[in-house]
This record gives C-alpha cells, sequence and structure tokens, in this order.
C-alpha cells in the first residue's frame, strides 16, 4: 500500500504560514490534483511531502511510514517519493537513455545488474513513448519529449509516492491537453499514487480522481471533480472552480426569487430564514432557452441575446434579461441562437444559495 496521509499540517516559510492545518488521505493508486491560486500554499504542501521543507505542525506519512513531523524529517532520496518538476531539467550531456537511467537503481555491480539496469531504461523509454529515442540528447527534443523524460526518470527507481509540480504548465496548448491525458492514463495503469499541482481548473477536473483546492493555505474543499465543481463549499471555490452567475435574490422555502424567476436552491453554509437576501451562484450551462415556456408568466425570464462568444465546441451567451442584469449561458455550438435572437430563460438545475455579503 503507498496510500498517503496528510495530518494538520502546518509550515511557514519565515514568519510566513504557507500551509495552516491542512489534512488529506490519498489513497494507493489515486490521482489528486492539488488546485489553487499562485500563493496559496500548494507548491509548498508539496515541498513538504518531498521532504525539502519541514513541517512545523502535524504528521505526513506514506505506506503507513512516517516520513514528516515536527522536529522529524526523512532525507528526501530515502522517502520513495518521485519527482517531475515543472521543466524537464535534463542533464544536458547525457542522453535520454542515460538521463532515465541516471534515477534507475543498481547502476554498479557486474554484467548481470548492467543487463537488468539496461532493460529497466527500455521498459521506461517504451512506456512514455520514447523506446526509438533512447540516443537522443535532450536538445534534440519538443517540450513534450523532455517531460516524458522526467517523467520518466521519475518512475525509474519505483515510486511509492510521485509529486508532479506544474509539469505541463510550460508546454502550449495543444500539447498540454494531448500529453497530461496520456500521463494520467500512464499513471492509473502502473497503479502509481500521485500528487499534481496546478493552477489549471480544467486540467484538475480532467485529470484527478479527486481534487484539493486550496486557498490562503487552508484546505477549502476536497472532493472528485463533480462535487467540486457542482457542488463548491463555498462562493470563493464556485467563482475558482469555474465561470458563474451571479444574482441576488429572496429566499423562500427553498427556492430564489430573482431576475431569473423562482430558482430552486440549496444553501450552503448557512440556513436562511424566509425572505432573506441571498447571492444566488449558478453555471453558465445550466441556464437554458425554454421556448415551452414562452405561456408561462411565472417560469423563467425574457431575455435578448447580446453577445456570442464561440470556442467550437461550444460557446458562451451573453443574455440581456428584459427585467434584470446580463446573464451568461454556455451552450453546444451545434444549436447557437444569433445575436438578437429573444429567448425565454430557465434554470434546469438546482443553484447555491450563499449569505449576502
Amino acid at each position: 500500500m503507498s496510500d498517503l496521509v496528510v495530518e494538520h499540517v502546518s509550515v511557514t516559510h519565515g514568519s510566513t504560514l504557507a500551509v495552516d492545518d491542512v489534512s488529506l488521505s490519498i489513497r494507493s493508486g489515486e490521482l489528486v490534483a492539488v488546485l489553487g491560486p499562485s500563493g496559496c500554499g500548494k507548491t509548498t504542501l508539496l515541498l513538504a511531502i518531498a521532504g525539502l521543507l519541514p513541517v512545523q505542525e502535524g504528521t505526513i506519512a506514506v505506506g503507513g511510514r512516517e516520513l514528516s513531523r515536527s522536529g522529524r524529517t526523512v532525507a528526501p532520496e530515502k522517502r520513495g517519493v518521485g519527482w517531475v518538476p515543472q521543466e524537464a531539467s535534463l542533464f544536458p550531456h547525457l542522453s535520454v537513455g542515460e538521463n532515465i537511467g541516471f534515477a534507475v537503481p543498481g547502476g554498479r555491480g557486474g554484467a548481470g545488474r548492467g543487463a537488468a539496469r539496461a532493460a529497466r531504461i527500455a521498459e521506461l523509454a517504451q512506456l512514455v513513448g520514447l523506446g526509438e529515442l533512447t540516443n537522443r540528447a535532450p536538445n534534440q527534443l519538443s517540450g513534450g519529449q523532455a517531460q516524458r523524460v522526467a517523467l520518466a526518470r521519475a518512475l525509474a527507481p519505483r515510486p511509492e509516492l510521485l509529486l508532479l509540480d506544474e509539469p505541463f504548465a510550460a508546454l502550449d496548448t495543444q500539447l498540454r491537453t494531448g500529453l497530461r491525458r496520456e500521463v494520467a492514463e500512464l499513471l492509473r495503469d502502473q497503479g502509481t499514487t500521485s500528487v499534481l499541482v496546478t493552477h489549471d481548473q480544467e486540467e484538475a477536473l480532467t485529470l484527478a480522481d479527486r481534487v484539493a483546492v486550496m486557498h490562503d493555505g487552508r484546505l477549502a474543499q476536497f472532493g472528485t471533480p463533480e462535487e467540486v465543481y457542482q457542488q463548491p463549499a463555498s462562493d470563493w471555490v464556485a467563482s475558482f472552480v469555474g465561470d458563474v452567475v451571479e444574482l441576488t435574490g429572496t429566499w423562500r422555502a427553498g427556492r430564489v426569487l430573482c431576475a431569473l424567476g423562482s430558482v430552486e436552491a440549496t444553501a450552503v453554509g448557512f440556513a436562511p430564514a424566509d425572505g432573506a437576501t441571498v447571492r444566488l451562484m449558478l453555471r453558465p450551462e445550466w441556464i437554458v432557452p425554454r421556448p415551452d415556456l414562452l405561456a408561462q408568466a411565472a417560469a423563467g425570464a425574457d431575455a435578448r441575446v447580446a453577445a456570442i462568444s464561440y470556442a467550437g465546441h461550444d460557446a458562451m451567451i451573453t443574455a440581456d434579461l428584459v427585467d434584470g442584469p446580463s446573464v451568461l449561458m454556455r451552450m453546444a455550438a451545434v444549436e447557437l441562437p444569433s445575436v438578437g435572437d429573444d429567448l425565454r430563460l430557465a434554470v434546469q438545475r438546482p443553484g447555491l444559495a450563499f449569505a449576502a455579503a
């Protein structure tokens, strides 16, 4: 078992508390994304797990073996933890195979061990799709190929845990999308317990089994991608993890009366009294045109399409409500209205009600 358990961990940089009482339990073979904006403490947490920073409070354990606590830190090279950095950081004077082999155990000690080492290098190179490039120099590789070498090197010693520090951030969009999907599939096939640090919401939601959202050094929410996106634990998480439409309304027995009509809603983090003013948050794709409601004055709201931002597979539509502000709608590109079209809008799933600021 190579599960990771982080219990009530706090880490400081000088006098700054960078990670504040964070607890995570990551199952063996699971890929977890630590998501958050710059300065939220996500990389500091990764460094503490790697043993590169001490913890002031709490404990870190992998596979039941305690690696960190206040006043005690197992050295990074003795943790059984692999690291894939943002930049590949390959040795320029070594070939692809030699870069991978640098981290393969048993580099010395007889022909038999040398043959096993060569076989392991070949296995890893094949695993990351570079089986024909082991003799190539790093300066002959593309950015994606270099990151594949870094991944193979990190996997070489068969780590109990693999840490990935924004490894796709420096790549162009098309390459990043393809490579990160391949890497996630590879790690799952290998059964490697992995922690991916990222500030990219799409990356976290599409790759991870679970997402840990960090804010100001604290864990704001930990759940599946669906839970974090559909059921955010706070208004901050809702706004950070995806696009939101925010409207002011009045709470009435599980519904919010607002510019979009009477919208079913779930109160998050508080229990509003009837008549209380609340903030209703919706995802743009929850707002849909409903021609069947045109004759029902009490249902939905009238709007006119003001702008369309086309993205190929879908589009973001700005619609001006007749009796309210503008709202965003996300629709599949095959069924788009035109600018100037009149629509009757409705909300197709319960919204999220937060306390008024």
